[in-house]
């Protein structure tokens, strides 16, 4: 995995730790809403090919 990977993983659990703390529903879904981003990114660095 690519350093810029973990750190995205790391911000993922991070993200999602405090989903299932917060109590309120904009919240939950501000907090899914990054998720996303995070794992959209990740899939878009690796889905181009290296040379």
């Amino acid at each position: 995995m690519c350093n810029r990977c973990a750190q995205l993983d790391e911000k993922l659990q991070h993200y999602r730790e405090l989903a299932e703390r917060a109590n309120d529903k904009l919240t939950n879904e501000a907090l899914d809403g990054l998720a996303k981003q995070y794992e959209a990114q990740k899939l878009a660095m690796h889905s181009k090919p290296e040379k």
